[in-house]
């Protein structure tokens, strides 16, 4: 693998897009590979694969407090691109997969190991300084974030979903839920 290499080209190309509303029986009986799992709307809830869905103790995918996170991710970028943005902190919530988008759209399943393969290779050129001698009027970057990737995870305590962009496990971020008390997001497993 080489940086300048799209995440799209190593690719599982073997998944499935199971709805939300599925039971974990169903979506067992349509599942090749691995299921993205998505909301009416399309947002991307986890993954599954059938040995875990083998466990899953709930009415639907959608209301299975242990469904695995996802993480989306364009499937545009670049190893580099990926490997360089904060969007790298999210691999330390345990994923193995990650899930590749396409305007908004399921395109693909990566493994965590493809990712970690490329950066235990070696070529992944370190970064340079993007501030110059006279520091942000001679800065290289572009003003702005730039949104890369996403985990959506749910919260141990109250189940709702949270949609994060990096993750430091000894800063955890308060969970989004606006029907509960202001809490702490803790994650289950």
């Amino acid at each position: 693998m080489k940086p300048t290499d799209q995440i799209a080209e190593h690719r599982d190309h073997d998944f499935t897009v199971l709805a939300g509303e599925l039971t974990p029986a169903e979506a067992r009986a349509v599942l090749k590979g691995t299921g993205v799992v998505i909301d009416d709307d399309g947002t991307v809830l986890g993954t599954v694969t059938a040995p875990e869905l083998a466990d899953a103790d709930a009415d639907t995918l959608a209301t299975w407090q242990a469904l695995p996170p996802a993480v989306e991710v364009d499937a545009g970028l670049t190893f580099a691109q990926l490997a360089d943005s904060p969007a790298i902190s999210l691999l330390l919530l345990g994923i193995t997969r990650l899930v590749l988008t396409r305007d908004g759209t399921p395109a693909g399943v990566l493994p965590v190991a493809r990712v970690s393969d490329y950066l235990a290779s070696g070529t992944h050129p370190a970064l340079g300084n993007q501030m110059g001698p006279a520091g942000a009027s001679a800065d290289g970057a572009l003003p702005g974030r730039v949104r890369l990737a996403a985990a959506h995870v749910a919260c141990a305590h109250c189940g709702h979903r949270n949609t994060l962009e990096h993750w430091n496990p000894r800063r955890p971020p308060r969970c989004a839920n606006p029907d509960r008390e202001p809490h702490d997001l803790e994650l289950g497993g």
